[in-house]
């Protein structure tokens, strides 16, 4: 399985130490992969460019039902997900007696769950198990307490990842070496009212592909003059819907192929020309009330009660939303909780009257070229080898085949493997229910509209860089900033933070 080429050598030798001191420090560890092949079906192979950490996958063992390993998993996840997270536990506490998977929950955001994370590195008092945001690939490599996928698949015959999806796989690469054991996958897609395009004259079945075909759509539905709408588009300003259109164009954000060469040392957003066009395009859009942009605020819910309410008529969230906009489509979602600042009246609402569909992301210049986002499984290296070889069966269990399409149908999060799309019950799925075929648009989106030769960046500071990009966005749209002047404060202040992640880290 191809992976993303990278020359990272002296960093990765930095890296290596310290995973040794670590390791060391915590007692080591037993079995493992030979240091230079972390092969297996999709692993690193022998193109892997450093010594990895092993993965202790015989320390279990000696353990017996008397005495069972506790593994504790850290998680921000919430409503469906978080349950469909303790249930899969509970499925695999039922199916064996040698490890009980403990899941707690550490806030409501993927940065609340990093703060405590980066906190407790210095004390090793982790978990065994971490789920981070997508973004923090790189800085969990870099951290030095984790184990990565390859050691694993290496050590353990019974495990490979042929049956990954291949862009996952590329995306969570570096130096030629997939780090988290297992990812929920998510991507952006469109979601639009059908009822407002046909009667704006457009074609409900030939949603907008591209922005220019978004500008003519909203225009058109701004010109049929349909009561309620207040701007067709309505949107929340997340960076990484920004970082999913330049990616999708080819267009770099940080220097060195993404930082996929080598580690990226300057962002090159100032003077960004395709960058600059698309800040311009949406804050005209802004100007020409064809977009409502919404602050990007944990919990923001005003999106959905644009759309629920008919005041707008498109929106582009994440598959993940799938489940929730069919609920509530269907009557089963509490109204009343539809605000998050008690605004927006929605009492009464006639949601028979409602007709949502949804379409791949639109690019600059062609459809579905996203970047992958969700969440991602990290075993921790600091826990004794019987936690890490117990955090690593209770990963093989959720990367089981029955598991994935549970967490699909559960939690809404599309599921890692391939074959899982041959399971019957998700097929239905996927083929009768309307958040099931918005689901099976997302995979298909994962499968072949993403470049696998630009998967999306790879960066330390990337909290700090999307933070920095969403404060740009935001200033633009409701401090009346220059979009030029906001591309250059932020290049200055990720610029910033990436050399203060390499003074702190190497």
């Amino acid at each position: 399985m191809r992976r993303t080429p990278r020359s990272r050598t002296l960093m990765a030798l930095v890296v290596a130490v310290l995973f040794a001191l670590v390791v060391a420090a915590c007692g080591g560890t037993s079995g493992g992969g030979d240091g230079e092949d972390s092969g297996g079906d999709g692993g690193g192979g022998e193109d892997a460019a450093v010594d990895l950490p092993e993965c202790p996958v015989d320390a279990l063992e000696n353990v017996t039902a008397a005495d069972p390993v506790e593994v504790t998993v850290w998680h921000s996840y919430v409503a469906k997900t978080q349950q469909a997270l303790e249930d899969l536990a509970a499925q695999y506490n039922d199916s064996q007696d040698r490890v009980v998977v403990r899941v707690e929950s550490q806030g409501n955001s993927y940065s609340e769950l990093q703060r405590k994370y980066q906190q407790a590195i210095p004390s090793g008092d982790l978990p065994g198990i971490a789920i981070l945001e997508d973004t923090q690939n790189q800085s969990m490599a870099d951290s030095g307490t984790v184990i990565p996928l390859d050691s694993c698949d290496a050590a353990d015959d019974s495990f490979d990842t042929e049956d990954f999806l291949p862009i996952a796989l590329d995306y969570y690469a570096i130096d030629d070496v997939v780090w988290p054991v297992s990812m929920n996958l998510s991507t952006p897609i469109l979601y639009y009212n059908r009822k407002h395009f046909e009667q704006a004259g457009l074609d409900p079945d030939n949603p907008p592909t591209t922005l220019a075909e978004m500008r003519d759509a909203a225009q058109a539905i701004a010109d049929a003059n349909i009561p309620g709408i207040e701007a067709p588009w309505v949107q929340v300003s997340n960076p990484s819907f920004v970082e999913s259109w330049m990616t999708g164009a080819g267009v770099e954000l940080v220097n060195n192929g993404n930082g996929r060469d080598e580690p990226a040392t300057a962002a090159t957003i100032d003077g960004n020309e395709q960058l600059l066009d698309l800040f311009n395009y949406l804050n005209d859009m802004v100007d020409d009330g064809l977009l409502n942009p919404l602050p990007d605020t944990e919990g923001q819910i005003d999106q959905y009660t644009a759309m629920a309410t008919q005041r707008s008529s498109m929106a582009i969230e994440t598959t993940t939303a799938a489940t929730s906009i069919e609920a509530f489509l269907k009557g089963q979602l509490d109204t009343s909780q539809l605000s998050s600042d008690g605004r927006i009246n929605v009492e009464g609402l006639d949601l028979a009257g409602l007709d949502i569909d949804a379409a791949p992301l639109p690019g600059v210049e062609e459809p579905g070229r996203p970047q992958v986002g969700g969440g991602v499984y990290y075993i921790t290296n600091t826990t004794p080898p019987e936690v890490q070889a117990a955090a690593w069966d209770f990963v093989k269990f959720i990367n089981s085949t029955e598991s994935q399409v549970f967490n699909n149908l559960q939690g809404s999060y599309m599921p890692l493997l391939e074959s899982a799309v041959d399971d019957p019950e998700l097929k239905a799925t996927w083929e009768d229910t309307l958040s099931g075929q918005w689901l099976a648009l997302g995979f298909n989106q994962l499968q072949t509209g993403v470049d696998p030769e630009a998967p999306g960046i790879t960066l330390g500071p990337y909290t700090e860089f999307r933070d920095e990009l969403g404060t740009a966005l935001e200033d633009m749209y409701f401090n009346d900033g220059d979009p030029a002047d906001v591309l250059g404060e932020a290049q200055a202040n990720i610029d910033e933070a990436i050399t203060r992640y390499q003074e702190e880290n190497f």
